[in-house]
C-alpha cells in the first residue's frame, strides 16, 4: 500500500483543490503563485477515470488502516522524515543518496491520515542538534481523537518544560 500513497493522494487532492478554487482561479488568477496556479489548472485536465482509481485506492487504504487499527489503540511515527531544511532548498539527499523533493518528503509520513481521514496528532518530542523542533506523530482509530489527545496529554506531561527554539 505504501507505494500508491503519494500517487493516491495528489489523485485526489489534484482534482479536489481544481474544484475548490474554480472561480477564484479564473476570477483572480494572480492571487496563486505560479506553481501553485499551474498545480490547479494541471487538475483541470485529470481525466475523471484517474480520480475514481485513487478514490478506491483510498477505499482500500481505509480497509488495511482499519484491520492494524483493530489490534493498537494508537500508532507513533515522526511526524516528518527530516527537521527543516534551508529555505529555498528543492530537495533532501538521504544517506543512501537518493533524493527527494523537500514538499514530498515533508507529507509523506503524514500521507496516510490524509488520505485514509484517521486522526492523527503531532506532539513535539525534541529538538535536532541544530535547534529544530521534532515532532511524533500519533494515528488513531476513526473518529478517535479522544484517545489521541489522551495519549499526547500524557506523552507531553512525562517530559520537562520545553523552551522555544533559539532564534
Amino acid at each position: 500500500m505504501t507505494r500508491y500513497i503519494q500517487a493516491t493522494q495528489w489523485g485526489l487532492m489534484v482534482p479536489e483543490a481544481t474544484a475548490y478554487h474554480e472561480h477564484t482561479l479564473r476570477a483572480v488568477p494572480e492571487l496563486y503563485q505560479a506553481d501553485v496556479r499551474t498545480l490547479l489548472e494541471a487538475g483541470e485536465l485529470m481525466p475523471a477515470g484517474d480520480y475514481l482509481r485513487a478514490q478506491r485506492s483510498r477505499t482500500l487504504m481505509r480497509q488495511a488502516w482499519a484491520r492494524v487499527l483493530k489490534e493498537v489503540d494508537v500508532i507513533a511515527a515522526p511526524t516528518v522524515p527530516a527537521t527543516a531544511v534551508q529555505a529555498g532548498q528543492p530537495t533532501i539527499t538521504w544517506p543512501d543518496g537518493t533524493a527527494e523533493g523537500v514538499s514530498d518528503a515533508y507529507v509523506r509520513l503524514s500521507a496516510p491520515a490524509n488520505v485514509t481521514g484517521v486522526p492523527s496528532l503531532s506532539v513535539p518530542v525534541g529538538h535536532d542538534t541544530a535547534g529544530l523542533p521534532i515532532g511524533m506523530q500519533l494515528l488513531g482509530r476513526p473518529l478517535g481523537e479522544a484517545a489521541l489527545l489522551r495519549v499526547g496529554h500524557a506523552y507531553e506531561q512525562t517530559q520537562p518544560a520545553r523552551e522555544l527554539a533559539p532564534v
